[in-house]
């Protein structure tokens, strides 16, 4: 049974170090940030959105738990343009785990935490390479609001 857990502190411990790590490679493979400042910018951001970490007010952290297993993670929390709308800032199924549903369930159970907390809608963010994620956000209902374009030189 999928279900979600409020992340304990030292899973957040282990979430964050890998996040802000894998946020850099994300942004450079995408042509958004260059190599040399990619970590660094990485760490600002994630300082600026969480500068109390896992207590930072109006963000939910949650391991995807799979039975015993943990499968993933979610981190939702208040949308900085519009407070009755929930943002989901990072989701993952662990490698091990994808193509078995798990996507589609932890998403489901995300978008009914933020119901019962008051949310009227749920947005999220996805590069446009990853065609994965794309399917199983515009499967689970989600309609595209804004697209960003850039081409090499």
């Amino acid at each position: 049974m999928t279900k979600l857990i409020p992340m304990a502190f030292n899973e957040f411990q282990k979430y964050i170090s890998f996040a802000v790590n894998e946020y850099a490679k994300e942004k450079i493979e995408a042509g958004t940030w260059q190599k040399g400042n990619a970590l660094e910018n990485a760490e600002q951001t994630y300082n600026r959105l969480l500068p109390n970490g896992l207590e930072t007010s109006g963000n939910y952290f949650y391991s995807i738990y799979e039975n015993a297993n943990i499968i993933g993670y979610i981190w939702f929390g208040t949308d900085s343009e519009n407070e009755s709308n929930a943002f989901i800032f990072d989701f993952e199924i662990y490698d091990q785990y994808q193509n078995n549903g798990f996507g589609s369930k932890a998403i489901k159970l995300a978008e009914n935490e933020a119901k019962n907390m008051g949310f009227s809608t749920i947005g999220l963010h996805v590069f446009g390479s990853n065609k994965r994620a794309i399917h199983v956000y515009q499967k689970s209902g989600y309609n595209i609001t804004d697209i960003k374009m850039q081409k090499g030189l």
